[in-house]
């Protein structure tokens, strides 16, 4: 039997839940469904929306979404369980376990429930529909050369990623111990402690999930083999050109966020400098 199609859209600037929601429908199987990502502009067809009660302006976006497209299911996404009568809540600390559960009750439900009565006519020019406005992803340079630590966070500048810097591996645990971050570059030759030890113990902290890249001149394979070991997830030898450093750190990102389209979230510099120079 061929499953039935839908197309989820997450209204969260949660970074952590956009990723975890992302990795529970590419990989979790339903019976009955076959759940996707969708654009949550609200233009594009959405038949389920999950959304983080704590955010004014994503619960403005859904407004916006359900004006479009009456019929919307909804899941509310919340820190702790509330009082909230027939609508659908999720505890955010329980995507991963939850999700699919949830969603395939939440339908099951609304199959259950009879036909509803049309609703009136509306003008269809009166509806807004609010642009996404994705949150910047966060990147944390580690090396101990200033020079590279400036060149680094130009970069990230120009991809359009948030940067924080560290000149060795005890602040940049120091850092991890305060914020999550989207992605890590790492230099192996530093004072305090070579790159190889310090990816092993970013690593270490499953709370962490951000991919590691090793940016260094060593370029032998025993290196390589140390950084794999080490458990980095992209091995740059330095110089690293542009387009190399970008389609490093798309690759890295893609597989960490568990999307394809990076479009909303990162931009190709290249490109940006090609249309400079037309």
């Amino acid at each position: 039997m061929k499953k039935q199609e839908l197309k989820v859209a997450v209204f969260t600037a949660q970074q952590r839940d956009m990723r975890v929601i992302g990795i529970v429908l590419t990989h979790l199987k339903s019976a009955k469904y076959a759940f996707s990502m969708a654009e949550r502009t609200g233009e594009a067809p959405i038949d389920i929306a999950l959304v983080d009660d704590s955010d004014p302006d994503m619960r403005k976006r859904l407004a916006s979404a359900v004006a479009r497209h009456p019929n919307l299911a909804v899941v509310h996404l919340v820190s702790e369980a509330g009082r909230a009568g027939e609508r659908c809540e999720l505890l955010s600390s329980q995507l991963m376990m939850q999700l699919l559960p949830t969603l395939e009750r939440l339908l099951q439900r609304i199959a259950e429930q009879p036909p509803a009565a049309p609703a009136p006519a509306r003008i269809e020019s009166t509806v807004t529909a609010l642009p996404p406005t994705p949150a910047k992803l966060r990147a944390l340079v580690v090396d101990d050369s200033q020079t590279v630590r400036t060149q680094l966070a130009n970069v990230m500048s120009n991809i359009g990623m948030a940067c924080d810097i560290a000149d060795g591996a005890k602040a940049a645990l120091a850092q991890l111990a305060n914020r999550q971050y989207d992605l890590i570059y790492v230099d192996v030759m530093m004072p305090d402690m070579d790159g190889y030890t310090l990816t092993r113990e970013i690593k270490r902290d499953r709370s962490n999930k951000a991919p590691v890249i090793i940016l260094t001149s060593q370029s032998s394979p025993f290196d390589r083999a140390r950084g794999a070991l080490a458990g980095c997830d992209i091995f740059l030898t330095k110089p690293v050109g542009l387009k190399q450093f970008y389609a490093a750190t798309t690759k890295a990102l893609r597989k960490s966020m568990a999307v394809d389209d990076l479009s909303g979230w990162i931009t190709d510099p290249t490109q940006a400098k090609a249309r400079a120079h037309a």
